[in-house]
């Protein structure tokens, strides 16, 4: 298992001859020692870690239909968009790939 800093820290070898400042999340060098509050749990690294589950369609009107909620689906599914697409050009883009059917 990878040592990873939980919080913001500046680590000094024990000879004192290599120091590193280290941000969360960060890998701790084989020569650092940290006490181990200040290292992540296992919880903190699956927590994150990219979720794995896919994004479930989004509705295509009223509540959760917006503009943010396709962008995020389409990615989701390796849609490729362009910065200037509408959510309707997302919508389309999504039937076009086969990520949604066209029916609605």
């Amino acid at each position: 298992m990878t040592r990873r800093s939980a919080v913001h820290v500046h680590v000094v070898s024990a000879d004192g001859t290599r120091r590193q400042w280290l941000a969360p999340g960060d890998e701790v060098p084989s020569w650092a020692r940290l006490d181990d509050r200040n290292l992540q749990t296992e919880e903190a690294e699956s927590a994150a870690a990219p979720q794995t589950e896919p994004t479930a369609e989004p509705a295509r009107s009223g509540r959760g239909s917006g503009l943010d909620a396709w962008r995020s689906f389409a990615e989701s599914r390796g849609v490729g968009l362009d910065a200037d697409m509408t959510r309707d050009d997302i919508i389309a883009a999504c039937e076009q790939a086969g990520v949604v059917s066209s029916e609605g």
